[in-house]
């Protein structure tokens, strides 16, 4: 049977190309536009996972801060051992006057007449005096006699009295008068 024959229509392939030299059959050296693509994707996928990364990441360290626990004075004096040099916040009422030691201020937190010394080294906050609770983070020292610190926290009470003395606009004139 000729090829000729079959391209009218009978069974078999057309294979006619194949006689004059038509398909190129020779394997192909240079890189295809399917072997880009699929490397770009993997790059799109290693972004992806990155990004993820950073994300749980950042969770986790903002997670931890959320963690500490809060110890009354009394507490943390009961737990000092199981506690050890583990970090939480220690919660009580400033006692005396806070001193100043060059290096940190030292000052003693009370809680149903347990006190502790603290040594904060830490930024002190502009509310910071005698007799405000205090909430101070950190741990307890080597020998496990006084709480290094080195975050401080003013628990103040939300009663905002006013002055009935009518001194107020002279003391604040530069607040903003009342509603007419």
């Amino acid at each position: 049977m000729n090829t000729s024959d079959r391209f009218d229509g009978s069974d078999g392939p057309d294979d006619r190309d194949l006689d004059e030299g038509g398909l190129d059959l020779t394997p192909r050296t240079g890189v295809g536009p399917s072997l880009r693509r699929r490397g770009s994707r993997r790059w799109v996928a290693v972004g992806v996972l990155a990004a993820l990364a950073v994300v749980v990441v950042f969770i986790v360290v903002q997670a931890r801060g959320a963690s500490l626990y809060y110890r009354n004075a009394d507490e943390a004096v009961a737990q000092r051992e199981e506690l050890g040099r583990d970090r939480f916040r220690l919660q009580g009422v400033v006692v005396g006057e806070p001193v100043d030691d060059g290096n940190a201020k030292v000052f003693s937190v009370a809680y149903r007449g347990v006190a502790v010394k603290v040594r904060h080294t830490g930024k002190e906050p502009a509310l910071f005096k005698p007799g405000l609770p205090v909430v101070a983070e950190g741990s307890w020292n080597a020998a496990g006699t006084e709480f290094d610190s080195d975050r401080l926290l003013v628990k103040h009470t939300e009663d905002y009295k006013k002055d009935d003395s009518g001194d107020y606009e002279e003391q604040h004139p530069d607040r903003v008068p009342e509603a007419s």
